[in-house]
């Protein structure tokens, strides 16, 4: 930082900071009040499904409100974001905020309803800053959750032509062309990752994109091959026997998904869907003993 100079300089500079706040408050403020909205809206869905009085919602907001503020306007003191933390616990609800990686849009998107009010909010900060690659990236993983794979796959692509470290987004932009039916395309994407010999997880999500376009072309066996690869690249990766076992359900071979399944809670013991699945599959041969 350069050094303020003596006497009518330093007037100078005095003089120029308010305009230089006022430069910055105006380009937040494109999508502040949006933000605002969206999480306010937000706590107001959760609030209506609590058994809670008048009283002890109008307390909850009295908190709420200057906090949400605070993280919309870049405010993140360790104050405002344990108290965050905190009043999202009572909820029931998920928010990681990482402050190291400047992610007070990654905070907010934590807030949102999935992808139909990220989508509008992204395309605001898009707007706002064209350059900005992790909003494409968000938007992008929103418009696949919502089914629009073309769109997703747009904002992928422009998302690593903005950062060459978000190659690994070639994953997501291969699980959209799955859905598109373009599996070339997919494999491409896949086999470019798996060449650059990246990280083991993201070798491994490589494979299990692969195995899920072998899979949507009816090639089981193929499918196997991919999913032992991805095992191979990340052996204690939970995503692995996870997205097997759910191969081998959807094969009726359920003594194999209760094994991977079974593997998911033990390198994960906490992961509520492999539960599920596990206990879903004890229905299905309930069922199947019960034809017979």
């Amino acid at each position: 930082m350069p050094r303020l100079k003596k006497n009518g300089s330093q007037k100078e500079k005095v003089k120029r900071s308010p305009h230089s706040r006022s430069s910055k408050s105006r380009s937040a403020s494109n999508f502040v009040e949006p933000v605002r909205e969206l999480l306010m809206l937000r706590i107001s869905r959760e609030i209506e499904r609590r058994d809670w009085t008048q009283a002890q919602a109008a307390e909850f907001l009295g908190v709420t409100q200057p906090r949400i503020s605070d993280l919309t306007r870049g405010l993140t003191d360790n104050f405002t974001i344990d108290s965050l933390v905190q009043l999202i616990g009572l909820l029931g609800m998920e928010l990681k905020i990482d402050t190291n990686r400047g992610g007070n849009h990654e905070s907010v998107f934590a807030w949102l309803d999935s992808s139909g009010e990220a989508i509008p909010y992204f395309t605001k900060v898009i707007a706002v800053n064209p350059q900005n690659a992790q909003s494409y990236r968000k938007r992008g993983q929103a418009y696949h959750q919502r089914g629009q794979y073309d769109l997703a796959i747009g904002d992928y692509t422009r998302a690593m032509e903005l950062d060459s470290g978000l190659q690994y987004l070639r994953i997501n932009r291969a699980q959209s062309y799955v859905c598109l039916g373009q599996f070339s395309a997919a494999f491409l994407d896949c086999d470019f990752l798996i060449a650059q010999k990246p990280d083991a997880m993201t070798c491994s999500w490589a494979y299990i994109t692969r195995a899920s376009a072998q899979q949507a072309q009816g090639n089981e066996q193929g499918a196997l091959a991919e999913y032992a690869n991805a095992i191979k690249a990340a052996p204690e990766s939970p995503s692995v026997y996870f997205h097997r076992g759910i191969f081998f359900e959807s094969m009726h071979n359920f003594n194999a998904a209760i094994k991977d399944f079974s593997m998911v809670l033990e390198l994960e013991p906490t992961n509520v869907q492999a539960k599920q699945h596990l206990e879903d599959i004890c229905k299905k041969r309930g069922e199947h003993d019960d034809d017979e």
